[in-house]
């Protein structure tokens, strides 16, 4: 089963923030000495290595520089592209609400016998309660301003919860 769109690129966000990390780790310098060197404030910076903010293009190049490693901009460049395309996708799938998505995840789940699932930053949609599912979504859809169809879409989500019990279904989980 494929990885929600938000998750596949923040997990990408946060390893680029890794290999800008090395490349400042290997030029022997620190997030302060980086920011001296690119011109821009250390919370720029710190903003950049945590994933929370993402980089220009122009900012990579920038940082490569700084880092003595002109030559590995153009890879990095390409990674930032497949992470702003991978939000991208996301809004897409979502711009007419979240139920769609839920429902075609529940006719997924129906049919495989096995899922496996590793989530570090909430329970997994088939583990959610209402209360939990609820909250979730209505935090989404307030943030991307979607249609809000939360009662619809948190509806298909829990009702993946009941495959836990059916016997016909395995599930794995992972922290």
């Amino acid at each position: 089963m494929p990885a929600s769109p938000s998750s596949s690129a923040q997990a990408a966000r946060t390893a680029l923030a890794a290999r800008l990390r090395e490349l400042m780790l290997d030029a022997g310098i620190d997030g302060k000495d980086l920011s001296a060197r690119c011109g821009w404030h250390p919370s720029k910076t710190s903003r950049i290595l945590s994933g929370k903010s993402a980089p220009s293009e122009s900012d990579l190049r920038t940082w490569c520089t700084a880092c003595g490693a002109g030559g590995q901009a153009g890879d990095l460049i390409a990674s930032l592209r497949a992470v702003e395309l991978m939000y991208l996708e996301w809004r897409r799938i979502h711009r007419a609400g979240m139920r769609q998505v839920q429902q075609e995840s529940l006719a997924l789940h129906q049919e495989t016998s096995v899922c496996r699932a590793y989530v570090s930053n909430v329970v997994p949609g088939f583990l959610q309660t209402t209360a939990y599912a609820t909250a979730l979504m209505r935090s989404i859809t307030d943030f991307q301003g979607t249609p809000d169809d939360v009662a619809d879409a948190v509806a298909a989500r829990t009702e993946r919860g009941r495959l836990l019990h059916d016997g016909s279904h395995r599930f794995v989980v992972r922290r």
